[in-house]
């Protein structure tokens, strides 16, 4: 048996009662997204998450996939040659990575470690036949970087063209750690959970028959939200 448990983000409660759930019974698959808070996690512990889930790892009782936001915080903790970080620190995203920066900081020697461990998980995993990706499962993007990274786990110097999303390495990356996003039509946007206005949405790539934006997108807090102007 293979229990999978998704996006934690940094809520210990849910981890502990994931785990009691499994009872002990076979591998524990994460889809990665182990940290940053959101606004439903009543008392947020980051570390606490973590080393559980890299006891557990270590252990061999469990693995784990890499999520957007541990690539988020690698990137955000990680600078380039010219000596900026390869994640803006801007309000927004110092927002979504709250709870890891109120716990580790930013650029401490605690946080570098845990973005060190970040960088070993891979990508992608297969178990037992079953597949596991955080986001998007795309052969095409696998086979991308399965070309560089045949065990999808990224190097360092991956970094920087990851951060620019400009060549097909970087946006395969994403691909799978985010899912595949598309422009809306010229003009069109919507308000995110967090309030800010996006003209872009994430695909239900499963969805082969969609056929309107309503049907394929993710990225809509609401299915009663319309798209505007």
């Amino acid at each position: 048996m293979i229990t999978v448990i998704p996006d934690l983000h940094a809520d210990p409660d849910r981890l502990h009662k994931s785990l009691a759930s499994q009872s002990g019974r076979g591998t524990i698959a994460f889809l990665g997204d182990l940290i940053d808070a959101g606004k439903g996690v009543n008392a947020p512990d980051d570390l606490a998450v973590l080393m559980t889930v890299q006891k557990l790892v270590a252990q061999g009782d469990a693995v784990t996939v890499m999520g957007n936001h541990e690539l988020n915080a690698i990137l955000f903790h990680r600078t380039g040659t010219d000596g900026q970080p390869l994640r803006s620190h801007t309000a927004k995203n110092r927002r979504q990575h709250q709870s890891f920066i109120d716990r580790f900081g930013i650029g401490s020697p605690e946080a570098l470690d845990w973005v060190s461990w970040f960088l070993t998980l891979p990508l992608w995993l297969e178990v037992d036949g079953l597949r596991l990706v955080h986001a998007c499962w795309s052969d095409e993007a696998i086979a991308i970087i399965s070309a560089r990274r045949p065990d999808g786990r990224l190097h360092s110097e991956d970094l920087p063209e990851i951060a620019g999303e400009a060549t097909p390495f970087g946006r395969a990356v994403k691909t799978l750690v985010s899912g595949p996003e598309v422009a809306l039509p010229a003009g069109r946007f919507f308000s995110d959970v967090n309030g800010h206005l996006r003209n872009q949405v994430r695909l239900a790539w499963w969805r082969a028959g969609g056929r309107t934006w309503r049907e394929v997108a993710l990225s809509i807090v609401g299915p009663e939200q319309k798209l505007s102007h």
